[in-house]
Order: C-alpha cells, then sequence, then structure tokens
C-alpha cells in the first residue's frame, strides 16, 4: 500500500459525503481515495466508449435516413404498378372468356 504523507482537512457538502461514502472500502479514506481513482482512470475510458457509441448511432441514424427512403420509392412503385397489374389481370380475364366459348 502506498505511503500515505499527506495529511489535508477540508470541508465538502452532506451530498459529497454520501456519495463517498457509497463507494467500496472500509474506511472513509480508502473510500474517498477509492472514488479519486475510478475517476481518474474510468472516465476517460467511459468518455471513449460514449464518443465510440454516439457514432455508430449516427451511422445507424443515416442507415435509416436512406432505408426510410428506399422504403418511400418502394411504396411509390407498387401504388404505381398496383392499377395496371388490375387492368391486366382483367384484360386477361376478358381474353380467357373470350376463348372459353
Amino acid at each position: 500500500m502506498a505511503n500515505k504523507n499527506n495529511i489535508r482537512s477540508i470541508r465538502f457538502s452532506d451530498e459529497l459525503a454520501e456519495l463517498i461514502d457509497r463507494q467500496q472500502g472500509r474506511t472513509f479514506t480508502e473510500k474517498f481515495e477509492n472514488l479519486i481513482t475510478r475517476c481518474v482512470w474510468e472516465l476517460p475510458m467511459k468518455e471513449a466508449n460514449l464518443a465510440n457509441l454516439e457514432e455508430q448511432i449516427k451511422r445507424k441514424q443515416g442507415q435509416l435516413i436512406t432505408m426510410s427512403e428506399q422504403v418511400r420509392q418502394l411504396e411509390n412503385t407498387i401504388n404505381d404498378l398496383f392499377p395496371k397489374i388490375q387492368a391486366l389481370k382483367s384484360g386477361i380475364d376478358r381474353a380467357v372468356q373470350k376463348w372459353d366459348v
């Protein structure tokens, strides 16, 4: 364990005291050290992970926009084709009836 030569007296709010008390450790000093250590070591990794996730979200949003446009175009194509298909079906039915004498 590191040699603890630094003695300091500080004042802080009750909320901060509660936050420190919720940390892992047996004593207040261990809890305080664990909180500081986590902030120094884990925060940069979490921030980098968050930036990576935000970039992935942006890419997925772009893909969603592209796919939504493709769906809209497909719907328009289907709507354009449907009356033509119905007319073709009617024409085929008439031709079949004409030859089914």
